[in-house]
C-alpha cells in the first residue's frame, strides 16, 4: 500500500512594498495560477488595503518549495507565517488560485473574467478565513 502524500495548508500574511494596481495583481494571479497548477497546489489569495493573505494547499514538499520562493519575492515584506498544518482534505480543491474578490477585476477588465475563474459572491467560509487572517471584513 502506497504511503499517502502529506497534505498541508500554509497560511501567511504580508504587506505590499508598492501600491498594487489592478494590472500588478493580475500579473501575480497569472503567474501564480501557472505555478500552482504545475505544483498541484490550490488556494486563495486575499488583497486588501496593501496587505496580502494567502492560503495554499498541497503536498508538504511542494508547499515548502513555493514558501521559499514567496519569502524571497520582492513585491512584499513583513511576511508572517500564520500556520503550516496537516489537513485531511483540501478546502479549495477547484481553485489553482482564487483571488478574493475577483468581481473587482471583472468590472475593470471583463476580458480577464475567464482567466480568473468562477467569480461568485463572498460565502461564509471565505469571510471566516479572511477574518482568521486578520483582514477586516464588512
Amino acid at each position: 500500500m502506497a504511503k499517502k502524500i502529506d497534505l498541508v495548508e500554509l497560511k501567511y500574511q504580508s504587506e505590499a512594498v508598492n501600491d498594487m494596481g489592478i494590472m500588478g495583481l493580475m500579473r501575480i494571479l497569472e503567474v501564480s495560477v501557472v505555478s500552482n497548477k504545475r505544483h498541484k497546489l490550490t488556494g486563495v489569495l486575499f488583497f486588501d488595503k496593501g496587505h496580502f493573505g494567502q492560503i495554499l494547499e498541497g503536498s508538504r514538499t511542494d508547499i515548502e518549495e513555493v514558501w521559499t520562493r514567496i519569502q524571497k519575492d520582492p513585491r512584499h515584506h513583513n511576511i508572517q507565517l500564520l500556520g503550516l498544518n496537516e489537513i485531511p482534505e483540501r478546502r479549495f480543491p477547484k481553485w489553482a488560485l482564487k483571488l478574493y474578490d475577483g468581481k473587482e477585476f471583472a468590472s475593470f477588465l471583463p476580458q480577464f473574467s475567464n482567466a480568473i475563474g468562477e467569480i461568485t459572491g463572498a460565502d461564509g467560509e471565505t469571510l471566516r478565513i479572511m477574518q482568521s487572517l486578520g483582514f477586516e471584513v464588512q
